[in-house]
């Protein structure tokens, strides 16, 4: 090929060469990865290829036409759009031009802007966070991926003071939204095992901005500039089969136009420092296949979308009928006073045996399959390593017939902030963020045992077609199939709510995921859900709560600093012994008031447990705690 030709090649190809950079800035990058690089000598390496496949007259017209992407090829990010997604968000918040700046110049650009030595880029994920960071704001729009809003479905009580808006004053201020994004502020940035890790970024005036970390759709952080080109290649090999089968196709024997004009996307969502990747479903059905997670079956993991608001998953191919038989037989031998099988109980602390949870339950810590399972769901969930003190032990439930736990939240509500430990995810604090569901038997249709979201509808019924409670309670009365359950009581109302609401039936080696949190921390009260009583047979489940930080008992776990302060003020002693401010509370109706003949006991405004005439009430509490009882009518009687 001569001169003038290459000339046109060059021309033609404008992606392939990239952007040409001084002597001196591409001296100063001569020792990052190549692949992001895109250097003179590769340049060379293009052209003599481009010799090759110009040559002679065996190449057809469409393999011209194919030129183009060929050399594309040798670059990962040439001609590739950027997608940023805030943490849990399908729609994307901010895009990119290829043809305004690349890929590949953004990512020099902030090696040098950052002014991070070469050598280092490939030795932490962290220098990583601030790369990619750096290289968004280049890429997007000032304005683009700034803090999350307020979404619809928030109520009204809440939306004035949901997450930042609690401390506007926190706000970053910079030329850069994605900043603003990625850099929660004091208030609202949890401190996790790896705070002291990260590096800030520098924006324009000097500020220091914490960067954010950056996932894939499903879920793999990004460590390292070369899994980050794998995965943009990945992306454009996708686009270039999406293009030949459309381009081959024809239509009445008029070949379809082409389609080189598909530009291919890397889609990549952006977390806040502090916070953790949540799954971003955009409708009912959708599948996020899951490769990096590995199973004992070798079978392929995935997650399914059952539900939108609350986000609940399908995991499937997630356990196997051996792992199910292994939990429930340790479950089963377990002699430890704590960790064997007994009446469930309820609450953050002590043991709590509550009337409106009759199941019962053992935990597993540390078992070999338990710690399979363990680290399998933090992999699942979007975590690079795995944290034990992110994870509660595997919980193992055993369901029998009439058993059953009254709709409750699984994230940790601790009104006025009165425990040592901080609940408040939504500021510095950590609770319950995911609860993935294990179930280890089969139960048919009518057999009861699901797990019921009392907040959504089922998926399969047509709006005009949906019941309420009170004519599926009718209905159940009228059929006379639950006449062993007693008229009135909570668990007939269950039934009503599993037979109109959003329901999932166990089956053996079936999961599901859901999330008790949104992406900034804030309580999703929508995840509200329950145990159907069993109606006939025996359910057997297991759930793992995975915390959003350290949970409560672990160093670096958040507390409340006033209530740790008090406590130690006040030596608190119980036994001749300095107590943390736990106590023991016994709560008995002895009938003689006939106001409280049928009234119900309540922690805060939180149901606890039927308190009628006659009934013997035993829970662990706090100082500072408060218990009321409560008549038919929502009315307060007695406040402790």
């Amino acid at each position: 090929m001569n001169l003038c030709s290459r000339v046109l090649t060059v021309a033609a190809l404008p992606y392939i060469l990239g952007i040409v950079f001084s002597s001196k800035f591409l001296s100063s990058l001569s020792n990052i990865d190549d692949e992001f690089v895109f250097e003179g000598s590769v340049a060379s390496a293009v052209l003599d290829d481009a010799d090759e496949l110009l040559q002679g007259d065996s190449t057809s017209n469409n393999e011209k036409n194919n030129i183009a992407a060929a050399y594309m090829e040798r670059h990962p990010y040439e001609g590739v759009s950027l997608f940023i997604h805030r943490n849990g968000e399908a729609e994307a918040c901010g895009t990119s031009s290829p043809s305004i700046m690349g890929i590949s110049e953004a990512l020099k650009l902030a090696v040098i802007d950052s002014h991070i030595n070469p050598l280092d880029v490939s030795k932490s994920k962290y220098i990583v966070d601030i790369i990619l960071t750096k290289a968004s704001s280049y890429l997007l729009n000032s304005s683009e991926c700034g803090p999350e809003g307020v979404p619809d479905s928030i109520p009204k009580r809440k939306r004035r003071s949901w997450g930042r808006n609690r401390h506007k004053q926190e706000v970053k201020t910079s030329t850069r939204s994605i900043f603003q994004f990625c850099d929660m502020g004091v208030h609202h940035t949890p401190i996790l095992p790896d705070h002291d890790t990260i590096s800030p970024v520098t924006d324009t005036d000097g500020t220091y901005i914490l960067p954010c970390h950056f996932h894939t759709r499903e879920g793999v952080r990004i460590n390292s500039l070369t899994q980050l080109a794998q995965i943009s290649q990945e992306a454009k090999e996708k686009s270039r089969a999406h293009i030949d089968e459309k381009c081959s196709s024809e239509e009445n024997g008029v070949p379809a136009p082409t389609c080189a004009s598909i530009t291919p996307e890397l889609h990549l969502y952006a977390v806040p420092a502090g916070r953790v990747f949540m799954f971003a479903p955009s409708y009912v059905g959708e599948v996020f296949e899951l490769p990096h997670v590995s199973v004992s079956s070798g079978m392929p993991v995935s997650l399914k979308v059952i539900s939108l608001s609350p986000k609940v998953f399908d995991l499937i191919n997630f356990f196997d009928k051996n792992e199910s038989s292994d939990i429930v037989q340790k479950a089963i031998a377990e002699t430890s006073d704590t960790h064997k099988m007994k009446r469930s109980s309820t609450g953050a602390t002590g043991y709590n045996v509550n009337n409106h949870r009759t199941s019962e339950n053992g935990f597993d810590t540390h078992g070999a399959t338990a710690m399979k399972i363990k680290k399998r769901c933090m992999k699942a969930l979007g975590f690079d390593e795995y944290i034990e003190s992110f994870t509660d032990g595997l919980q193992v439930l055993r369901y029998n017939k009439t058993t059953a736990y009254i709709p409750h939240m699984d994230w940790i509500d601790d009104p006025g902030n009165r425990q040592e430990h901080n609940y408040d995810s939504a500021g510095v604090g950590t609770n319950r963020f995911a609860t993935v569901l294990l179930y280890m038997s089969d139960l048919g249709e009518g057999d009861g045992g699901e797990t019921v979201f009392k907040k959504a509808w089922p998926i399969d019924v047509p709006v005009n077609q949906r019941k309420g409670t009170d004519i599926a309670l009718r209905e159940i009365r009228e059929s006379g199939e639950l006449e062993f359950l007693r008229e009135g009581s909570w668990e007939e109302k269950m039934v009503a709510d599993c037979k109109t609401r959003l329901a999932i039936r166990p089956s053996s080696a079936h999961a599901v995921l859901f999330y008790s949190q949104h992406p900034n921390g804030e309580e999703d009260e929508s995840s509200l859900h329950g145990g159907c009583p069993v109606l006939s047979g025996e359910k057997w489940a297991a759930n793992l709560w995975v915390w959003n930080g350290p949970r409560p008992g672990y160093d670096g776990a958040p507390v409340n600093e006033h209530v740790v302060d008090k406590n130690i003020k006040k030596k608190i002693k119980i036994n001749d012994q300095v107590h943390s401010g736990a106590v023991s509370a016994i709560f008995l109706n002895t009938g003689n008031n006939p106001d409280f003949s049928n009234v119900s006991l309540y922690y805060e405004d939180k149901l606890w447990a039927d308190f009628s005439t006659g009934q013997h009430l035993s829970v662990n509490t706090y100082v500072g705690h408060r218990w009321k009882v409560k008549n038919e009518n929502g009315k307060t009687l007695k406040i402790w």
